[in-house]
């Protein structure tokens, strides 16, 4: 997959909008002049190593979701599935751990 500076952009520019920003404010935010953000989000420039860096901490997503729009890899994938499997699993615990204790204070002599 190619990279596309106008893709970028526009996801730049929706993680901004999502957080109810101007530019004018999220350039003041990374130490850019607006003008540098407005070039930016149209995906006229690509930005350095650094202020993609920057932006992906400051709106806590990956690089890869940042630059190429990817939001998990595979592996991410079966490890978001086995941990979600993980706390189906300790739910089934605690709810069975829950009727053997309420049986047990049942079976206490008065």
């Amino acid at each position: 997959m190619a990279y596309n500076q106008f893709e970028t952009g526009k996801r730049i520019q929706k993680l901004r909008k999502t957080k109810k920003m101007t530019q004018e404010q999220f350039a003041e935010a990374l130490n850019i002049s607006d003008r540098h953000m407005r070039s930016l989000e149209k995906g006229e420039y690509t930005p350095s190593l650094d202020l993609f860096v920057e932006i992906a901490v400051y709106f806590d997503v990956t690089l890869d979701f940042l630059i190429r729009g990817i939001t998990a890899s595979p592996g991410e994938k079966r490890l978001n599935q086995y941990l979600v499997h993980i706390q189906q699993v300790i739910l089934q615990v605690i709810k069975a751990l829950s009727i053997v204790i309420d049986e047990l204070e049942n079976q206490k002599p008065d």
